[in-house]
């Protein structure tokens, strides 16, 4: 009797994950769920969801939580996803720290607040636009993606939120002072909503990943001049072609500093493209060698030193990085 029920019980944890999801048992078999938990066999890594265990560990952390929001929206139709989690859904920038929660729109009135991992926020009626203006992304119910940027740049420190705005100049196809617009028609008196015309006053498209947004998002706060994005320097070996940098300050001088994000996807990708460890690490070698031939330094950091307060403040004052006159945010 009892390997009949681990065998269901696998049987159906393994039919979800076949839809690339986790499994929601009925709340009475809660219990027997949670015993193989106990054992390793499974994990819940959102309450009442369950998968095996290499099944979770072999997903990439930044597909986590959407996993566990396409789960619960499979669940219960009912739901509709707001803020981060709908930011998630539509594929804009979000840190994982943001995303420890999920976040659902419930009508004005209602209650709202955090209630375990779950937070409830209340959607305001906007003039000229329908009380929960929303759409379906994936057979995921979703806040309208205006309503979910506005939101998330309410919320969100100022560099993770810069790495949404970023985004949704893209994602909405409009320009920084359409999105100081949209925070304004969206924002109302919304808590934050000062803080939300800042970024997006600050928004560029051309930041080409997340954690470029987020570091310049940090230079900003910290007084630094605000870098010009995706510069283009020639190759000296090779005239016709061009090098592009993340970001770099060209000073009245002449002098050029050039900085660039070394983020795990850029070397996932570069890895992909350029064979072996080796190979990649010549070819980096090899264009920086060249980037130096044509600017004055090139600074190069993590996210863990964008991450560590002061830490990217320290290093670009040791390259002279100038500041503004007064602080940024």
């Amino acid at each position: 009797m009892r390997s009949s029920v681990s065998e269901r019980i696998a049987r159906h944890v393994a039919q979800a994950e076949q839809d690339g999801i986790l499994f929601r048992p009925p709340r009475k078999e809660i219990r027997a769920f949670r015993r193989r938990v106990d054992t390793g066999e499974l994990v819940e890594p959102f309450p009442q969801l369950f998968g095996h265990s290499a099944f979770w560990a072999g997903l990439e952390s930044w597909r986590k939580p959407y996993v566990i929001i396409q789960s619960l929206a499979r669940y219960d139709e009912q739901l509709i996803f707001a803020s981060f989690s709908a930011a998630c859904v539509f594929g804009l920038p979000v840190s994982l720290e943001l995303l420890e929660d999920v976040y659902l729109a419930v009508s004005p009135g209602s209650h709202t607040g955090k209630t375990g991992r779950f937070v409830r926020c209340g959607v305001r009626a906007t003039p000229g636009i329908p009380t929960f203006a929303r759409g379906v992304v994936n057979g995921i119910h979703v806040t309208s993606p205006e309503q979910t940027v506005v939101d998330c740049l309410c919320a969100a420190p100022f560099p993770q939120a810069l790495a949404i705005a970023d985004a949704a100049l893209r994602l909405l196809d409009i320009s920084s002072e359409e999105l100081v617009q949209l925070v304004r028609r969206y924002g109302g008196r919304k808590r934050g909503v000062r803080s939300a015309l800042r970024v997006a006053s600050y928004a560029d498209a051309r930041s080409q990943s997340g954690g470029e947004s987020i570091a310049r998002g940090v230079m900003i706060q910290e007084g630094f001049v605000v870098p010009e994005l995706q510069v283009a320097f020639p190759d000296v070996l090779e005239p016709w072609r061009t090098f592009y940098v993340d970001g770099a300050w060209i000073l009245e001088d002449g002098t050029k500093l050039v900085w660039e994000f070394d983020g795990k996807d850029k070397y996932t990708r570069f890895s992909g493209e350029h064979g072996d460890t080796v190979a990649r690490m010549m070819h980096e070698r090899q264009r920086e060698s060249r980037l130096t031939a044509v600017c004055d330094a090139v600074i190069r950091f993590d996210y863990r030193t964008v991450m560590t307060p002061g830490a990217l403040a320290r290093l670009l004052d040791a390259y002279d990085v100038p500041r503004v006159a007064s602080r940024g945010i």
